[in-house]
């Protein structure tokens, strides 16, 4: 139209109000007063009086546009207030419900669970936690030929994808769907919004502005699979995939006790005499193998010795818990507190170290904005040293709350402790040790190098368990 009006093909705009033409009043006062002037083109508004060849009612003209983004505002208020007030009641508000559900036919705001496509989320957990990435389990989906969520949610309403996409799952979508906390029954919403009524761009919001609301809906997994494969996310140390294209058992788990290194997998085949080949897996300081002997030394173990020693450890722990319960917790209790005891006593004095500070902060800026205002002290000066000081109460505020934190840490070691026996306890009887088991137990192993003492070989090894760190 407006390109038409440039070009002379027409020379009037005509509408109902001047609502129908716009509602940003900048906008529609740039094109009333500068654009269609310029062209040569009449603007009439009927119902509000409005002619630009006349002239008549311009108060009027820019009082009413005003309004009406003023009213534009105030309704994009109301429909947000709304949707934050189904946000914290648990109501599902989104177009299409996430992989894995149904919107529920009788509320809409409700979910139910698709089995089809739940049945693919719960191997997606269980491919997880038995410790694949990302990219490898959306391999696995690829090489099954299961369609993606954007190709399913159209297969099963009967209509082709209007989207361009190749179809397949990827990394993102799977590493997407793992954190997404609808699969333990969890409502977590208000994750993204536009910019503001008048620029509808999408942004992801700050989490403090997430409505969060537990068991709106029937969970897919168990928050046991869920804390684990969150864990697992957390490793310090992502394994790599071996010769066979497995994570090897202990991969991400072993640690060099003296370089602090991750231990690295390796296979090695021995021809035995009869022509078959043995092979046997070990795993290696990852200094050692990058870099040589002058930064460490091999620290090789066995994969066989070393499943049979941590095997033997978790049935023996399990077995102590099973048995006498109450001295175990007692035992790691007062160690764990011994061991925090001389940091939580630092942590305190720092933190009486940065209130006293603060305080003093207080009384300076104080000070400065009353020597200001008796003119002892130029306005230039006042300005640089308010900032100064606020800039180091900011910091040192910070610092508070961080240290304040880990006291509130260490004070949860009873609860930890009480978790690890109620897990460890049902492993007295495990025959083989799988990957997900030592994934869910420990949280690390250190490997010490093997040394011959009275010509016997030895080596330390610490078990550090999750919750509870190493138990000797």
């Amino acid at each position: 139209m407006i390109s038409d009006a440039g070009k002379g093909k027409i020379n009037l705009i005509l509408v109902k109000d001047l609502s129908r033409f716009g509602r940003d009043y900048i906008e529609t006062g740039k094109y009333i007063d500068v654009i269609f002037p310029s062209l040569g083109c009449r603007f009439i508004a009927l119902n509000d009086g409005v002619d630009t060849i006349h002239k008549n009612n311009e108060m009027i003209t820019i009082f009413k546009n005003v309004m009406n983004d003023f009213y534009a505002r105030d309704t994009s208020s109301k429909i947000k207030a709304v949707k934050q007030s189904a946000y914290k009641t648990g109501k599902y508000i989104g177009c299409y419900a996430p992989y894995g559900y149904i919107k529920d036919p009788k509320d809409k705001h409700h979910l139910i669970i698709d089995e089809l496509s739940a049945a693919v989320v719960r191997k997606i957990f269980d491919l997880r936690c038995k410790g694949l990435d990302c990219r490898k389990i959306a391999q696995i989906l690829n090489e099954e030929k299961i369609l993606p969520p954007r190709a399913y949610y159209y297969q099963m309403i009967g209509k082709v994808n209007p989207y361009r996409c190749n179809g397949v799952w990827n990394d993102v979508t799977v590493r997407k769907l793992m954190r997404n906390e609808v699969y333990i029954g969890n409502m977590v919403q208000n994750k993204r919004g536009t910019l503001s009524y008048k620029n509808h761009k999408q942004i992801d919001k700050p989490k403090e502005e997430w409505v969060r609301v537990e068991n709106t809906h029937e969970a897919i997994i168990s928050l046991d699979i869920w804390e684990l494969s969150q864990e697992i996310d957390k490793m310090r140390s992502h394994p790599r995939y071996n010769s066979l294209n497995i994570i090897s058992l202990f991969g991400g788990l072993l640690y060099c006790m003296d370089c602090g290194f991750a231990l690295r997998h390796q296979t090695e085949r021995h021809k035995r005499k009869n022509g078959s080949v043995a092979v046997y897996e070990s795993y290696l300081c990852g200094n050692y193998s990058r870099s040589g002997h002058t930064v460490c030394s091999t620290h090789t173990i066995y994969l066989k010795p070393l499943t049979e020693l941590v095997l033997a450890d978790i049935r023996a722990k399990a077995d102590i818990v099973r048995f006498n319960e109450e001295n175990m917790i007692k035992s790691i209790s007062e160690r764990m507190q011994s061991q925090n005891s001389q940091e939580t006593a630092v942590i305190k004095k720092n933190i009486k170290i940065l209130n006293k500070r603060l305080a003093e902060l207080e009384k300076l800026l104080q000070s400065i904005y009353e020597d200001k205002i008796k003119g002892k002290i130029p306005e230039t000066l006042c300005i640089e040293l308010m900032n100064r000081y606020q800039t180091e109460r900011t910091e040192k505020s910070l610092q508070l709350q961080e240290l304040e934190q880990q006291i509130k840490e260490n004070q949860a070691i009873q609860n930890d402790v009480q978790e690890w026996v109620n897990l460890i306890k049902h492993y007295s009887n495990i025959e083989t040790l799988d990957r997900e088991t030592l994934i869910r137990l420990i949280d690390k192993i250190e490997i010490g190098e093997q040394k011959i003492v009275n010509g016997q070989k030895e080596r330390e090894i610490k078990i550090h368990y999750k919750f509870v760190g190493y138990v000797g």
